[in-house]
């Protein structure tokens, strides 16, 4: 068995002998802010179950900015389409957050999905909370203030990377909000003032996260607690758990 205990919630839920096999065919990659993972239309040849950092998936539009569609960190996968035979992407997806993930050839993973029936449930699983982020993203983006979402995606990405520092640029930033640098500033700034936050040449410290919290819209709670169903919790179809934060 191997001596890695991976800190991806995905591969935490999975069976000790199905774990060993996935790192064992995996390679530990790093992944460099801005680093490219897939471009729209590229053929999927590796997926990516990520362990620290986060990976931003982005709409490239004609004649008009890139708007993000969902962050993924450790709670989930890259390349996910693949256990459904689709084998090319969509979107543009990079690194946002330096990060690591495990990565496994495209054919290794089909091959240990159709070996492992709870390899494609906790895939199968995931993907519908992909869809729940993808959707709620879309309503949150028209019915919260930009310092709400903000807030927000700090706290999601203190989660993922289990450090309250992280770099994190402007022009990142400008993508993830939708907004322009001066937006970016602007929603920045305030959370600052407050107390909330540094951010000091492209590095955010997330210094009063309970405060945080309070700025931030309800997606931060209803998002995590929709995650702990469907994939912490034995009975996804059970009532939502309360107060889930996701860390390890």
């Amino acid at each position: 068995m191997s001596n890695l205990s991976p800190r991806n919630l995905l591969l935490r839920r999975l069976p000790l002998k199905v774990v060993d096999a996935v790192l064992k065919s995996a390679e530990l990659v790093h992944l460099d802010q801005g680093d490219p993972i897939y471009e729209p239309d590229q053929e999927i040849l590796y997926v990516d179950f990520p362990e620290t950092g986060v990976m931003s998936m982005v709409a490239v539009m004609d004649n008009a900015p890139r708007v993000e569609i969902a962050t993924i960190g450790n709670e989930g996968m890259l390349g996910i389409s693949a256990v459904f035979g689709v084998y090319t992407n969509a979107e543009q997806t990079f690194c946002q957050v330096n990060g690591t993930a495990h990565r496994l050839d495209r054919s290794t993973f089909i091959g240990l999905v159709d070996q492992f029936p709870e390899l494609k449930a906790i895939c199968q699983r995931y993907i519908i909370v992909l869809f729940n982020q993808i959707s709620r993203n879309s309503g949150c983006f028209r019915s919260h203030s930009t310092e709400q979402r903000c807030a927000r995606w700090l706290l999601l990405t203190e989660d993922r990377c289990g450090k309250s520092t992280f770099g994190l640029t402007q022009e990142f930033l400008s993508i993830m909000l939708g907004v322009s640098r001066t937006g970016v500033n602007a929603a920045a700034g305030a959370l600052s003032k407050a107390g909330l936050i540094k951010y000091v040449r492209g590095k955010v410290t997330i210094v009063d996260r309970p405060n945080l919290k309070l700025a931030s819209c309800s997606c931060y709670d209803l998002m995590n607690e929709y995650y702990a169903r469907i994939i912490l919790s034995d009975e996804p179809n059970a009532r939502p758990a309360q107060g889930v934060k996701l860390e390890v």
